[in-house]
């Protein structure tokens, strides 16, 4: 069952919603404006929010597009009510973050079957140590709101213009160090950025830069955060001997289910604002590092992944491209399968020994179904180009696959598989 947050400024409405939810067998917050709903919403933290288009103080798609800016609640279900004469212009609609539209004029029956049916999918809140960050003190006046939405929404732009710098990573880890000193007040700051099974550490001190950790600290402080990840390549860009680490804060920055990089703040004056303030800047900073690492493998010429053996990423673009020149002009069949490792994020098990054999595995049976078209398009996630194959021709490789899936599950992960024909899709759609 799932918790809903009901904002609407009718009596009548709340009550009806409210009800209905309840008898079958949700649990309901009620809200009575938009100003009252983003404060409960902090409070509750819903699976799924039912809000009303109009009210007064702050409106739905106010509401939505506030919500919406904090990454954490991406899974939340958003439904949103509109009146007889209420009309949202399609792409307001498309960009407020509202999973579905509901017109209050549909027949009750309607009205009942379409929020039931909404409530059921599979939304819901996102546990993770950010949503203890982000709200402190309830907001008390629509200034508030405002306020934290433009602090947010600044952080976001300073911090996506250094993507025009991305073919100078040093320098880009250098801006973010000097925005984050203006941000708040620390002794050092350690940036780290995951490729595949390699890491690079930078490190930044407001005094003396002997004080500063070495890897082998901050990879222990890592392990006791729950990430205990082995690297076969550690990069680190600065120098020190330093065998402790003081008090900190750390911020795992993922792109989906993957690993891709680290904030780490060492004796933070005001623990709460660096909290806060990497709780809005995860966003962007995921977008800045995943980009960083698309550039390093090109900057390096990596063409192969060091722990599985099978081919990064840009050099996979490249195969499916030609791939796809091949088969249109050769008029044969193409065919990719892709496996998807899931839960890695929030499963200890990607920190074991065990898991690493397994994806080597995973990759070798890949690599049987195609040797030399298989490629490692994120930390938990691969595809193999089958070229001159049709669907069915894939079933003994799936049959591999599916008897290797129990060992994944004894992890507590899962393995999602899909195969596709090549129907004219473009190398984005494919790899989307």
């Amino acid at each position: 069952m799932k918790k809903v947050l009901v904002i609407d400024d009718s009596a009548v409405w709340q009550t009806f919603l409210k009800n209905l939810l309840e008898i079958n067998g949700h649990t309901v917050e009620v809200a009575k404006d938009g100003l009252d709903g983003i404060n409960r919403f902090f409070t509750f933290l819903p699976d799924v929010v039912i809000v009303d288009y109009v009210m007064p103080k702050l409106n739905g798609v106010h509401f939505t597009r506030f919500v919406r800016s904090f990454s954490v609640f991406k899974n939340v279900g958003i439904l949103m009510l509109t009146g007889a004469e209420e009309t949202i212009n399609p792409f307001w609609a498309k960009k407020s973050g509202a999973n579905a539209f509901l017109k209050k004029t549909l027949p009750q029956s309607d009205i009942e079957r379409e929020l039931l049916n909404f409530v059921e999918k599979p939304f819901s809140m996102e546990w993770s140590r950010e949503l203890y960050k982000l709200h402190i003190e309830p907001y008390g006046e629509l200034v508030d709101i405002l306020e934290e939405s433009l602090k947010e929404s600044t952080l976001v732009r300073e911090i996506l213009q250094l993507t025009s710098l991305a073919y100078d990573e040093s320098l880009v880890m250098k801006k973010l160090y000097e925005l984050f000193s203006e941000l708040f007040e620390f002794m050092n700051l350690y940036i780290g950025t995951v490729c595949y099974s390699e890491m690079r550490l930078y490190g930044f001190s407001s005094g003396d830069e002997t004080r500063l950790a070495n890897s082998e600290i901050i990879l222990r402080t890592l392990k006791e955060a729950g990430l205990n990840t082995r690297f076969e390549l550690l990069e680190t860009n600065y120098t020190s001997k330093r065998q402790e680490i003081d008090s900190h804060i750390i911020e795992l920055v993922f792109k989906d289910e993957n690993l891709i990089g680290f904030v780490l703040v060492e004796k933070p004056k005001i623990l709460e604002i660096v909290d806060h303030t990497l709780a809005l800047a995860n966003y962007p900073i995921t977008n800045l590092l995943q980009l960083l690492n698309q550039y390093h493998l090109l900057k390096n010429q990596k063409e192969i992944d060091k722990q599985t053996g099978t081919y990064t990423l840009p050099i996979m673009i490249s195969k499916i491209i030609n791939a796809i020149d091949f088969a249109k002009r050769n008029e044969i069949s193409l065919t990719f399968l892709r496996v998807k490792v899931k839960g890695i994020r929030n499963s200890y098990a990607h920190s074991s020994k065990h898991l690493e054999t397994l994806i080597s595995l995973l990759a070798d049976t890949l690599k049987a179904s195609s040797p030399d078209m298989v490629g490692r398009i994120s930390t938990s996630e691969f595809i193999a180009v089958l070229l001159g194959k049709k669907k069915e021709h894939v079933e003994e490789f799936l049959e591999s696959i599916s008897r290797l899936s129990q060992e994944f599950s004894s992890l507590g992960l899962e393995l999602l598989v899909k195969v596709s024909e090549w129907n004219g899709e473009t190398v984005g759609q494919i790899l989307s």
